[in-house]
């Protein structure tokens, strides 16, 4: 009980700290990046994987190369799509390789990990710190409206139509981000937690924090991040999964998807610069280096995988490390709730 305690005032205390963070600085400009492209390789057309070593203008602070990998996706082409997928088995968790595998028309060319959920996996006590106070009961209960906390997902995926799991109604998760999917219609929408979609939206997937918007009226992207989000993984440098949007300013439509995965460790806490990106940091290497107009994050850490069709075969399709282990001996990939896959569509 004096664990559980102690987890508890830590993860407050966490969090008022980053709150003071976030005021003072996480929304300013960041520093410049440059890169160094290890390879690319147009999957199909229109979609295009990348791999490049990455340094900050800040040599101080993050390890000499990071490795970013990158999935873009034309929006104007009708023949792929970006779509959510969750876990298929009995226990609802799947690594990312085993969730495109269990694709029924195996359509799937890469994809990475989803959102934020409960680790019903791991037995004996765990406390969820996205979604404080939700129990395991909850997560192992049918995903319900009545309930928006019941379901291992934390935050919202929406499949064609059909509601997988609900952004929670708990502290840790009072901004979530949502990618709304609908080709050059697409966007992303901070919303409160417990927040939920139109009838409309066909595919959607939360997570968050947000960390670029865009303003239509002057045609400019910002550094973004909700000095409200209670979420206590955006001081954290760890390995990270973001997504973001570029809009052609001819339209002010999006035409490009953008996945990205930053290698790094877990469970780093917010001092250990030599773990990986932190949100502020994340947000600028999607607005500065990718120029991505809007962009979200998604789950972090361990959880994040980027897989790729046929690469890298002995590990599954898995190009992405979340943990500083050369060669892979114990950094994935682990099991998630859901992720956000390229389908290519059929004639």
């Amino acid at each position: 009980m004096i664990n559980i305690i102690y987890i508890l005032i830590l993860n407050f205390t966490i969090f008022i700290n980053a709150n003071e963070i976030l005021k003072k600085s996480f929304n300013e400009d960041s520093t410049a990046w440059t890169c160094i492209t290890i390879q690319q390789t147009e999957l199909v057309d229109g979609v295009i994987w990348t791999t490049e070593n990455c340094t900050m203008d800040d040599p101080l602070i993050y390890p000499p190369l990071l490795t970013v990998n990158s999935i873009s996706m034309d929006l104007t082409n009708i023949k792929v799509r970006a779509i959510p997928a969750s876990a298929d088995s009995i226990e609802q968790l799947q690594t990312v390789p085993e969730m495109a595998n269990s694709n029924t028309n195996n359509n799937f060319i890469a994809g990475i990990n989803g959102g934020y959920f409960w680790r019903v996996d791991i037995s004996g006590i765990w406390i969820d710190d996205v979604c404080r106070g939700k129990t395991r009961s909850e997560a192992l209960s049918d995903v319900s409206s009545d309930n928006v906390n019941n379901g291992i997902g934390d935050g919202l995926v929406k499949i064609d139509g059909e509601i997988k799991s609900n952004n929670c109604n708990c502290s840790g998760y009072s901004r979530p981000a949502i990618l709304i999917l609908d080709g050059q219609n697409s966007f992303i929408d901070v919303v409160y937690r417990g927040d939920s979609v139109d009838d409309s939206v066909q595919n959607a997937i939360a997570a968050g924090p947000n960390l670029v918007s865009y303003d239509a009226s002057t045609q400019e992207s910002y550094v973004d991040i909700p000095s409200d989000d209670d979420n206590i993984n955006i001081l954290e440098h760890a390995a990270n999964t973001a997504v973001g949007l570029i809009v052609d300013k001819n339209t002010n439509l999006p035409n490009t998807l953008l996945l990205v995965t930053t290698d790094g460790s877990d469970e780093c806490g917010p001092k250990d610069y030599t773990c990986g990106l932190n949100s502020k940091d994340l947000a600028s290497l999607m607005k500065d280096k990718f120029g991505t107009s809007m962009a979200m994050s998604m789950d972090q850490g361990g959880s994040t995988t980027m897989w790729v069709k046929d690469a890298n075969t002995d590990r599954d399709g898995v190009v992405s490390r979340s943990h500083n282990s050369e060669p892979a001996v114990d950094d994935g990939p682990r099991n998630v709730a859901n992720g956000l896959f390229i389908e290519v569509l059929s004639n």
